[in-house]
């Protein structure tokens, strides 16, 4: 076989390989990543310090789709700024608006 095409074909296999490699690694670092976010979201809402009720109500209004989250950051600084949920009040239901602020 021709050197030249040998040695394109070898270079085409590690390239090849690297790229399979990268892409696992890729795989790891979005899933690194979805971890933390799911991390922050846990501390945020365990943050808020509800009782077990009211955090259930919580949860299931995300999953409805009747919660509604605001979020305004004053500043750059991780930490400051005012977080804000406003749930739909339902006839019967105690729980209308909770704000935290930080």
């Amino acid at each position: 076989m021709n050197k030249k095409i040998k040695k394109y074909m070898e270079e085409i296999h590690k390239t090849e390989q690297k790229i399979a490699d990268l892409q696992q690694y890729l795989k790891g670092l979005h899933a690194a990543l979805k971890q933390e976010e799911d991390n922050e979201m846990i501390k945020s809402i365990r943050g808020m310090k509800l009782d077990s009720h009211a955090l259930h109500d919580l949860l299931n209004g995300i999953q409805e789709g009747t919660v509604k989250f605001q979020v305004s950051q004053e500043s750059e600084e991780e930490g400051t700024g005012s977080f804000v949920f406003t749930e739909k009040k339902e006839e019967g239901h105690p729980y209308g608006e909770m704000e935290k602020t930080e």
